[in-house]
């Protein structure tokens, strides 16, 4: 899959997908939204994905939102990584 940084601002970036092939085919629109900010450990990373199914695709909608807990455990397991890391 392909992604292009859409928006940059304080504190804030937006990433988006710009392919159309392999699972990015599920997906009309999609998008990461991320917000840093200071917390008392060192930085707050907030992540939230927005998305639309294409129309053939609606079915998987409740199968997605059944995945969020592993979708959290991968992000948990990037936090780690990168606290390990500093």
């Amino acid at each position: 899959m392909s992604y292009r940084i859409a928006e940059v601002g304080p504190n804030r970036c937006t990433v988006q997908l710009t392919s159309s092939a392999g699972n990015a085919r599920f997906f009309k629109t999609a998008q990461w939204n991320f917000h840093v900010e200071p917390a008392a450990e060192g930085t707050l990373l907030t992540c939230s994905a927005d998305f639309s199914l294409r129309s053939r695709y609606f079915f998987l909608g409740p199968l997605l939102y059944a995945m969020k807990g592993a979708i959290h455990a991968d992000l948990e397991r990037l936090r780690r990584v990168l606290e390990e890391t500093v």
